[in-house]
């Protein structure tokens, strides 16, 4: 009888002693949660340079409108303007124009971001993010989803 007890006491000793190792898991991959079309993008980084909106102003941004073709969005002073072409990852924008408001300080940052329209060859989204990348596959622009467009 001592004999079985003591058996059942090391079981229960090496029992407790056991834990569960967590299996391992591959990473999965960012699931595409925003659509390319009808999405306000917010621009992020621009050439590698983050972007950041001060208090109170208007963020830049796009949004393509897959009714017509066009582009719109904010560029920094002024609304901007054109079309696309879209045939899978490939992206192509032509006659990007804007309105032509003075503005306070400097416009670089205006002018840096609509010099990118044209030289923008693809698109690709990971999660929240859309990048604009040139035929090499450097990225141009990064982009933050910010759900559908406001109403005009």
């Amino acid at each position: 009888m001592t004999r079985i007890l003591h058996v059942l006491v090391c079981a229960l000793l090496f029992g407790a002693c056991a834990h569960e190792v967590a299996p391992t898991v591959a990473p999965t991959p960012a699931i595409t949660t925003a659509g390319l079309l009808s999405t306000y993008w917010r621009l992020s980084e621009l050439d590698g340079q983050q972007i950041v909106t001060p208090a109170g102003a208007r963020e830049l941004h796009v949004v393509l409108n897959p009714e017509n073709q066009r582009v719109s969005g904010f560029s920094g002073c002024n609304r901007l303007m054109g079309g696309y072409v879209l045939a899978g990852d490939s992206l192509k924008f032509d006659q990007i124009a804007g309105t032509l408001m003075a503005c306070a300080g400097d416009m670089d940052l205006e002018k840096r971001f609509l010099a990118t329209f044209p030289r923008v060859a693809r698109w690709e989204i990971s999660g929240e993010t859309l990048r604009w990348l040139d035929a090499g596959g450097k990225t141009l622009a990064t982009f933050q989803a910010r759900g559908t467009p406001p109403a005009p």
